[in-house]
């Protein structure tokens, strides 16, 4: 049975995708980036997440009935989860509107999919999915949305998102084996709302093998990383420098 990796603090999924797949050197480096970049967030999407089933109309598309979400309210769900001020809110209604207007044009419908957290062999379950299938391109397809500005998904990242994707919704149930796996992200215009880009799965994907040793190596890092820092933030509180000054 493998032992978890046990963390003081758990490496965003979209960070945990890009860093995995990088060589050990590129790792230690995309992650003592990160250690000093998650101090800085000053807002985040989950009010976009969370409003995901509004923003496809999925209770009210072609296979469910009910009264469709308009703009307004999508707008007004989104404020009502804020709690960062304007320009979180800002950031996610051009995320919302995009994503509403770009489902509306293609006349995107389909339904809710209950989809459980997949474990990698680290402390904290992914969840690199929208609890919905859709229709993309007549294909039913389920998607992982990614609306950060940077860092977003890489390509190799969204290979990481679109093998975990595989492994636990087509390999652990047969009833999906043939759905499509889609990653949607957004362009980087600085007014109005943000168009997305549709990713769907093109390369070769990693194993489960592959995924969780990755994985299990990254954390390994991340806890090394964690205690470099609270190594510094001791010397400096006791007044103490370090062996090469």
């Amino acid at each position: 049975m493998e032992i978890p990796v046990k963390t003081r603090r758990s490496i965003p999924e979209t960070d945990l995708a890009n860093a995995a797949p990088l060589p050990r050197d590129q790792k230690r480096r995309a992650l003592e980036s990160l250690k000093s970049e998650v101090k800085h967030v000053r807002y985040s999407y989950r009010p976009f997440r969370l409003c995901t089933l509004d923003t496809f109309n999925v209770e009210a598309g072609p296979l469910a009935a009910g009264t469709k979400t308009t703009l307004p309210q999508l707008f007004d769900h989104i404020r009502s989860l804020c709690t960062r001020g304007e320009e979180e809110y800002l950031a996610n209604i051009r995320a919302g509107e995009g994503l509403f207007t770009w489902a509306v044009e293609n006349e995107i419908g389909g339904r809710r999919l209950e989809i459980y957290p997949f474990a990698l062999g680290v402390a904290d379950k992914v969840t690199y999915w929208s609890q919905v299938i859709i229709g993309i391109d007549g294909r039913p397809s389920i998607p992982f949305i990614d609306p950060r500005r940077s860092p977003k998904l890489t390509r190799a990242g969204r290979k990481f998102v679109h093998s975990v994707m595989h492994e636990r919704i087509r390999v652990a149930d047969p009833d999906l084996a043939e759905v499509g796996l889609a990653i949607i992200q957004f362009e980087n215009t600085e007014k109005g709302p943000r168009k997305p880009v549709i990713h769907l799965e093109s390369d070769t994907l990693f194993t489960y093998d592959e995924l969780a040793e990755m994985t299990r190596e990254t954390y390994a890092i991340w806890e090394e990383v964690l205690e470099e820092r609270d190594e510094e933030t001791r010397r400096r509180a006791s007044g103490t420098r370090g062996s090469l000054i």
